[in-house]
C-alpha cells in the first residue's frame, strides 16, 4: 500500500512540473488580424545534418482579406489579358516562379533561409502534381474578396535543409526573411509601389511557431530569450532532441534577439553521453542502498534476520532522486515557467549525478555499518551441530591376584594420525618399516596398541607373545591373557515411546533407534532448519518419521517415486510430493522447474495451514542441475524464512561431494543447524 501511494504521488508530482511544456497561446489565437507563421524540421546525421520541414502560413481576418486583395489586383487574368475579378489556381502558380506562390518560392529560394541551427535549399508546394489551390487555400473559393474577413488564407510548402558541421553559437531561433517573402513587392509585378496595396504591416499580429526533430548528436544550450511571449523547450532523449519555440510579436519587433547555441557534438552536451551518465548514477544510487541492507541482514544469524529493518526513509529518498535525475534528462526547460531562459544543461547534468551518486552511496555504507555495529551480542549466536564420529571401545585387561599387568589405553585412528607429526617427504622406492615399542620377546615393534599388554616392571608383550612366554622375561611375574571387559553401557529414555534402552557409551543417538518403537533415539528440536551432509538419505529420512511419531504434520518432497518411498519410510501421516518433470495421474508431482512459482507456493501453504509442520525436502542436488546452484539458494533462503516465522521443522539431505566447497560452506551458513556425517 506504501509502495503504490509513493508510485501515485510521484506520477501527480511529475504531471505537474510537465504541464508548463504545454505552450499557451490563447490570447494570440483569438486576435482578428493575425498572421501565423509555422515551421518544422526533420534532421537525421551525426554532425553533418540532411533531411527537409514544412513551412505553412495562415492569415486570419483583415490579414487575410488584404492579402486576398493585394494577390488579385497584381495576378488577376495577367497571363490570358483579361480579368474576371477573382483569384484562379493558374494565377496563384503559373510556372515554377510565375504567379503568388511560385514567386513566394522563388524568394525564399533565393534568400536561403537560415533559422534554427540549419538552413533551406529548395521549395516546393506540399503536393507538387496536384493543382495549387490544394496547397493554397482561401483564395480560389472566397466570393467577395473586399468584405469577408472569416475565411483564412493557409499557403502550405515543403523545403529541403540542412546543417552544416560548424559550431553554431548564438543563432536566430527565427528569420524576418519569412515575413519578407510573404509581403515582397516582386508579387505585385505589376505595381511600382515598395509594398503590396491594401498590406498595413504594422496592423496585424505575428505569431511564429517551430517544431524542430533531430535524430543526431548535436545538442541545444544556453537559451536566451529577450521576448514577453517567447517560449523554448527541448525533450532530450537517447536518439536525438526534440525542440519547440513559438514567440507572439509585433512588426516593429521584428528585430527580435530571441536565441540559442547548437553543437554538433560536445561530450558535455551530448544527449547520449547523458543518458549513460543518468543510467550509471541511477543504477548505483538504486543498487547501493540495496546492497548495504543486504550485508547488514546477513550479519544476522537466519534466525533474527527479520528484526534487520530498512532505513525507509533512505531507499524513498534515492528513488525520488533518481525520478529527478530522469526528469531533469528528459524535461532540461521543465523550469520555464520560472524563467523562459532556465535550462538544465550538460554541466548541470554532470555536477547533479555524480553528486547525488556519491552522496547517496556515502550516506548508505555509514548508516548501515553504524546499525550493524549496534546488533545485540545474543542475536550473533547461531548454534551449529558438528556429530562427532563414533568412539572405539577401550579394552581392558584383568589380572589375577598377586600379577599386576596393565594395557595401555588405545586411541582412535584420528586422534593417532593427529598426535604423530607429519612424516618427512621420501622417495616412492623407498619401503617404510612400520614403528612402536618393541616386543621384549620376539623384539618386533608393536604397532597395533590393542594387541599390547603391559607388566606391572614397564616391559611391553604382543598378546600372542605373552601367552607364549607365560611369564615376563625381566621380573617373572606371570602373564594372564584375560578378555577384557565390555563396553560401558548407560539406560537412556526414548523421546518418541518414553521406553527405556541401554545404549553403550558415547555412541551417537542418529545411529540408535528404540526397541520399543524402532525410532531414533536422538532428540529433535521444532522450529529449527537442519542440514544433513550425508552420502545417504536414510539418516535424514529416520529423522523426518521420527518428528512425524512426535504428532508433526509432515511433507515429503523427493525425487523418489512415492510409492517405494512410503516401502522404505514409515510415512502414512505423511504427505508425498513426486519431485519430477513427468506427469503421472494419481501421483501428486512438481516440476522441479518451476521453483519461484508453483513449488514455493505449495511450500507457503502447507507451512501456514499446518502449525506443527515438518518437511523434509529430498533433491537439493537435482534441482541445482536443473536450475543451477545460484537460484536454488535463493529458494532455499526464502523456504528458511517461512519455516522460521511457521515454527516448522525443516530436513533438506545433500551429499558431501555434490557441491564445491565454497557453496558447501556458503549453503550451511543459511541452516541453524547443520549435521555432518561424512566423518564417520
Amino acid at each position: 500500500m506504501r509502495r503504490s501511494l509513493v508510485i501515485v504521488l510521484a506520477i501527480a508530482f511529475t504531471a505537474i512540473l510537465c504541464i508548463p511544456m504545454i505552450p499557451m497561446n490563447a490570447e494570440a489565437q483569438s486576435n482578428t488580424d493575425l498572421v501565423i507563421i509555422k515551421t518544422d524540421y526533420q534532421m537525421l546525421g551525426f554532425t553533418d545534418l540532411h533531411g527537409g520541414g514544412h513551412l505553412t502560413y495562415e492569415l486570419r481576418g483583415n490579414a487575410a482579406r488584404d492579402l486576398r486583395r493585394a494577390v488579385l489586383d497584381a495576378y488577376d487574368n495577367m497571363w490570358t489579358g483579361g480579368t474576371n475579378g477573382s483569384i484562379d489556381s493558374q494565377e496563384l502558380r503559373y510556372s515554377s516562379s510565375e504567379g503568388y506562390i511560385g514567386e513566394l518560392e522563388s524568394y525564399l529560394e533565393t534568400a536561403h533561409v537560415e533559422f534554427f541551427a540549419g538552413f533551406t535549399t529548395s521549395f516546393s508546394p506540399l503536393h507538387q502534381f496536384e493543382d495549387i489551390s490544394i496547397d493554397a487555400t482561401g483564395f480560389t473559393d472566397v466570393t467577395n474578396i473586399d468584405t469577408d474577413t472569416n475565411t483564412p488564407v493557409r499557403i502550405f510548402m515543403y523545403f529541403n535543409g540542412g546543417s552544416s558541421n560548424i559550431p553554431y553559437y548564438d543563432f536566430r531561433l527565427m528569420s524576418e526573411v519569412f515575413i519578407e517573402a510573404l509581403f515582397h513587392p516582386t508579387v505585385s509585378t505589376a505595381l511600382d509601389n515598395n509594398y503590396i496595396p491594401y498590406i498595413d504591416r504594422d496592423a496585424y499580429t505575428y505569431q511564429y511557431k517551430h517544431v524542430d526533430y533531430r535524430v543526431s548528436s548535436g545538442s541545444f544550450y544556453n537559451i536566451g530569450i529577450d521576448s514577453d511571449s517567447g517560449s523554448f523547450h527541448v525533450v532530450r532523449t537517447p536518439a536525438g532532441e526534440v525542440s519547440t519555440y513559438s514567440v507572439t510579436f509585433q512588426y516593429n519587433q521584428l528585430a527580435i534577439t530571441d536565441s540559442s547555441s547548437y553543437r554538433p557534438f560536445s561530450a558535455m552536451e551530448n544527449p547520449q553521453v547523458l543518458f549513460v551518465l543518468v543510467f550509471i548514477c541511477s543504477y548505483i544510487m538504486s543498487t547501493m542502498p540495496t546492497r548495504m541492507y543486504a550485508n547488514y541482514k546477513y550479519a544476522y544469524p537466519r534466525r533474527f534476520r527479520h528484526k534487520a529493518l530498512k532505513i525507509g526513509w533512505l531507499h524513498i529518498v534515492s528513488k525520488l532522486m533518481i525520478l529527478f535525475l530522469i526528469l531533469f534528462y528528459f524535461f532540461p526547460t521543465m523550469f520555464a515557467f520560472i524563467s523562459p531562459n532556465l535550462f538544465m544543461g550538460g554541466l548541470f547534468m554532470w555536477i547533479i549525478c555524480i553528486i547525488c551518486a556519491f552522496t547517496f552511496s556515502i550516506l548508505a555504507k555509514i548508516l548501515y555499518d553504524r546499525k550493524a555495529a549496534n546488533i545485540p551480542e545474543d542475536h550473533l549466536r547461531t548454534p551449529v551441530r558438528k556429530v562427532s564420529p563414533r568412539p572405539v571401545p577401550q579394552p581392558v585387561t584383568r589380572t589375577p591376584a598377586g600379577v599386576n599387568v596393565t594395557v595401555n589405553q588405545p586411541e582412535t585412528r584420528q586422534r593417532q594420525i593427529a598426535r604423530q607429526p607429519a612424516p618427512a617427504p621420501e622417495p616412492q622406492a623407498e619401503i617404510v618399516t612400520p614403528t612402536g615399542p618393541p616386543c621384549k620377546v620376539c623384539d618386533k615393534p608393536i604397532t597395533d596398541f590393542v594387541d599390547l599388554l603391559k607388566c606391572k616392571c614397564g616391559h611391553l608383550y604382543h598378546e600372542s607373545c605373552a601367552e607364549i612366554a607365560k611369564h615376563c622375561t625381566n621380573c617373572g611375574s606371570a602373564l594372564v591373557d584375560i578378555e577384557p571387559e565390555g563396553p560401558v553401557m548407560n539406560d537412556i529414555q526414548c523421546p518418541t515411546c518414553g521406553e527405556m534402552n541401554s545404549v553403550e557409551e558415547g555412541t551417537d543417538m542418529l545411529k540408535v533407534k528404540c526397541a520399543a518403537c524402532d525410532i531414533i533415539m536422538e532428540k529433535l528440536d521444532e522450529g529449527y532448519n537442519y542440514l544433513i551432509v550425508s552420502n545417504e538419505q536414510k539418516t535424514a529420512f529416520e529423522m523426518f518419521v521420527s518428528m512425524l511419531k512426535s504428532g508433526c504434520t509432515g511433507l515429503s518432497i523427493s525425487t523418489t517415486f512415492p510409492d517405494k518411498l512410503r516401502k522404505e519410510h514409515d510415512m502414512a501421516q505423511s504427505e508425498v510430493v513426486w519431485l519430477t518433470d513427468t506427469s503421472v495421474a494419481d501421483k501428486k508431482t512438481i516440476n522441479p522447474h518451476r521453483l519461484e512459482f508453483e513449488m514455493m507456493r505449495m511450500y507457503a501453504s502447507f507451512v501456514k495451514n499446518n502449525p506443527k509442520s515438518v518437511i523434509i525436502l529430498d533433491g537439493f542436488e537435482y534441482l541445482v542441475v536443473e536450475n543451477g546452484f545460484d537460484k536454488v539458494f535463493k529458494f532455499i533462503k526464502k523456504i528458511n524464512d517461512l519455516s522460521s516465522v511457521n515454527n516448522a521443522t525443516l530436513f533438506v539431505p545433500i551429499g558431501n561431494d555434490s557441491l564445491e566447497p565454497d557453496q558447501l560452506g556458503t549453503l550451511k551458513k543459511e541452516f541453524d543447524k547443520v549435521v555432518d556425517m561424512t566423518d564417520d
